[in-house]
């Protein structure tokens, strides 16, 4: 069906495509894929149309089309004036009498012509009209001519004119003035003429105005009253381009009220959608682009005619959803657009209003709060999967059984001995304890640490027994690794190493050893007990001795350092990590040390969501896995639709600028005083504001908030500085998301997409109650 030629549907599309639906089964669906009208142009003085192809095919209401021969015309409206034609007339003028002419044009008669008298009231004489009008002036001598052989050689040719408008002309005249359908803004001419007769006596409205097409061959010259449209030889191939921008379909043409063109895409709805989808939603998630063409596809089908008076449906603007033509489309948008051929979201049998915004700011609001409907299928959602589903994609799990400590200090620890854990350092067991941390470590144990302080020191394995888990036989050992041969006993005298070591239990350190710990003390490597004894020949516990160790590292600044960087959301239990405008995702090991910062405090996890922007310290291990990680959570939104950047955002506003704004939408307020919100709606946008002014107290309600204030979105809230009177200065609105706020939200939509949720479950998400459709 060449949708262009049907005209009429500038009244009747929408009731066409509800006789074209029909409900199979309870189910919404067409027989064919239909066609929808994109108004690009409704106020224009001329256009240019071209192709690639070999020519250009004009389309009309009646007749069949017409191959133009050339691949570029203009297209312009030009007021219409009728054609003034001239025709001659024969006479015998100037008779005195009456019966002078009579008796003349008796002769006439009897010579075989017609003839009639009359009086010529311009100079009250007599005259004899003889035959009929001839069209040229080369057949009205010849006809004199013949008339003189017959013996009539006065006869005078009188030349006249006439004003001989088109019969679609006259037809378009009659059409404005018994007008069907009054709010039509179309003046071209829609309904059939019937007679192909030129009619002479009919009244033709000054104001018509004809398009005319002008091209490089004489078929591509022409004017028409009617609406044309312009298209491509292979019209599914090659598109149609208008003013240098290409379009899939036809190319329509018909003057409006204005007199100027209006000029529409007429286009298969899924060529249509091929040049939506990457407008409206062009992020790069295929789920997500499968949803918008859903959405789109609904809201074309649901909204057809909703510019019938103006001879088209929908408009390639946010005003009904963005269109881009040929140019706008992806590969990914045309995969989206394929693979949901056909899908509509319905409620009931019928399709849905799909409204959609770019950025709801955390949770989408009810139809009614905003618009002045109610539509059960457009309730306000959370931007976010229920509970822990919403966080699952973005898990990270350990295998390690969380610690069970008491103290601030135990918890310190654990990060410590998680530390020393990747860097070499055996800790036998899988469980951090109060208890494992009270005791001293196993053979295995202190051998590790006591090999990896010598090997981070520059010095050999020392040779040792397992005495050394005493403090002073530690200590000692300690001092050899720390210092050159005989430097403690040369540096420390007997007084030095009296007052480095008094403490209680001093005199309990073993003589050779005495100067060793005192110079340890003396640099602040080691330390006493609480109750301030050293106890020398007391086995350490594990605390004492990573502590102690923990000093040495921080001392000498040998302490393993972690990388840092900030995290994207993670992926099938990958720490991604960005990397400038990329992503460099990176294994975790099963048993990783996992840390979570909570309050200014790290503490051991078993899982963790990595959503993006947290800030992240790590090491991996020569494989490359992740065998330590800690993670600082990011202050920013969880939403789905975090991504957005418009999530939050701030505007100040002087008092005078605010009403300023309110006054075009509400009247009389005077002097602003103050601006409450009075209501909210399930999102917490604000549905009704409280207008103080000198002159009283006003209301403004829905959607016309947002639009009043000029602000992103009405989901706000105000901080107000005010004067000593009690009037507001100021006015600071922190809010959150971008658009209308109800239906399907586009961001949220990606979120979900990257979090592998899938194009119908997306659809049903944000519209309450809808089935998905297959349309045709």
């Amino acid at each position: 069906m060449i949708i262009s030629r049907l005209f009429i549907a500038f009244f009747v599309f929408a009731s066409l495509i509800s006789n074209t639906a029909a409900k199979e089964n309870g189910y919404f669906s067409f027989a064919a894929e239909p066609s929808v009208r994109i108004g690009l142009s409704t106020n224009s003085g001329s256009v240019t149309i071209t192709t690639s192809d070999t020519s250009l095919v004009a389309v009309g209401y009646e007749g069949p089309d017409k191959v133009l021969a050339v691949n570029r015309i203009s297209v312009a409206p030009r007021l219409y004036r009728p054609p003034v034609i001239e025709f001659f007339r024969f006479e015998i003028q100037n008779l005195e009498t009456q019966t002078d002419a009579e008796d003349l044009a008796k002769d006439v008669r009897a010579a075989g012509e017609t003839a009639t008298a009359s009086l010529d009231l311009t100079n009250n004489k007599w005259r004899v009209e003889i035959g009929v009008s001839r069209d040229t002036i080369e057949d009205a001598n010849d006809y004199k001519s013949a008339l003189a052989e017959k013996g009539f050689e006065d006869v005078v040719i009188v030349t006249d004119k006439k004003t001989q408008p088109s019969e679609e002309a006259v037809a378009l005249s009659e059409q404005l003035r018994n007008n069907p359908n009054p709010k039509s803004e179309v003046r071209s001419l829609i309904k059939p003429t019937g007679s192909s007769q030129p009619t002479t006596d009919a009244v033709v409205d000054p104001n018509v105005k004809e398009i005319m097409i002008s091209g490089a061959s004489e078929s591509a010259k022409f004017s028409s009253f009617r609406p044309i449209s312009f298209g491509s030889l292979n019209q599914r191939a090659v598109p149609v381009k208008l003013n240098g921008k290409a379009y899939r379909g036809r190319i329509e043409v018909f003057v409006n009220a204005r007199g100027s063109l209006t000029v529409v895409n007429v286009v298969p709805i899924e060529e249509y959608l091929l040049g939506v989808v990457p407008r409206e939603l062009g992020l790069p998630a295929i789920e997500a682009q499968k949803a918008q063409a859903v959405a789109a596809r609904t809201y074309a089908l649901a909204n057809v005619g909703g510019f019938s008076k103006q001879g088209f449906d929908l408009l390639p603007t946010i005003s009904s959803q963005v269109y881009g033509g040929v140019s706008a489309e992806t590969a990914m948008g045309t995969t989206a657009v394929t693979q949901t051929r056909g899908i509509v979201g319905t409620y009931k049998g019928k399709p849905i209003n799909a409204l959609y915004t770019s950025t709801c700011g955390g949770r989408t609001e009810d139809s009614e709060n905003i618009f002045d409907f109610n539509e059960p299928y457009l309730r306000g959602v959370e931007c976010s999967l229920e509970g822990r589903k919403h966080f699952e994609p973005f898990m990270i799990r350990s295998s390690r059984e969380l610690p069970k400590v008491d103290s601030d200090d135990g918890l310190s620890l654990v990060r410590l001995a998680s530390q020393l854990a990747v860097n070499g350092f055996v800790l036998a067991t899988n469980r951090y304890t109060d208890e494992w941390f009270d005791l001293p470590p196993n053979e295995t144990e202190l051998r590790s640490w006591v090999n990896q302080l010598a090997i981070k020191l520059g010095k050999p394995l020392p040779t040792y027994s397992y005495d050394i888990v005493k403090a002073g036989e530690f200590g000692n050992m300690l001092a050899k690794m720390m210092y050159a041969e005989g430097q403690t006993d040369m540096l420390m005298s007997e007084s030095d190493i009296n007052y480095q070591l008094s403490f209680a239990d001093a005199g309990d350190i073993d003589k050779d050893q005495r100067a060793n710990i005192a110079m340890l003390f003396r640099d602040g490597y080691l330390s006493l007990y609480p109750n301030s004894n050293f106890h020398p020949h007391r086995p350490m516990p594990r605390a004492k001795l990573l502590r102690l160790i923990e000093t040495i590292y921080t001392k000498k600044k040998i302490m393993p350092t972690l990388q840092t960087g900030e995290a994207r959301p993670s992926a099938d239990g990958k720490l991604i990590l960005k990397s400038g405008r990329s992503e460099r995702p990176m294994l975790v090991n099963p048993g990783v040390f996992l840390f979570r910062e909570f309050g200014g405090q790290f503490y051991q996890v078993k899982e963790i969501a990595l959503i993006g922007g947290e800030l992240v310290a790590y090491q991996a291990n020569a494989a490359g896995e992740i065998v330590y990680l800690e993670v600082r959570p990011s202050a920013e939104p969880t939403v789905a639709e975090k991504m957005s950047p418009f999530t939050v955002w701030n505007e100040n506003l002087s008092a005078s600028a605010v009403q300023s704004r309110l006054s075009r939408y509400v009247r009389g307020i005077g002097g602003l005083i103050d601006v409450n919100i009075v209501k909210k709606g399930f999102s917490r946008r604000a549905t009704e504001l409280e207008i103080i002014g000198t002159n009283g107290r006003f209301s403004l309600k829905g959607g016309k908030i947002r639009s009043a204030l000029r602000l992103r979105e009405q989901l706000f809230v105000m901080n107000k500085r005010y004067d000593s009177g009690g009037r507001v200065l100021s006015y600071q609105f922190t809010g959150r998301g971008w658009g209308h706020g109800v239906g399907m939200c586009q961001y949220g939509a990606f979120g979900l997409a990257k979090m592998g949720v899938k194009y119908d479950a997306i659809i049903k998400h944000y519209y309450t109650g809808v089935e998905l459709t297959k349309a045709y």
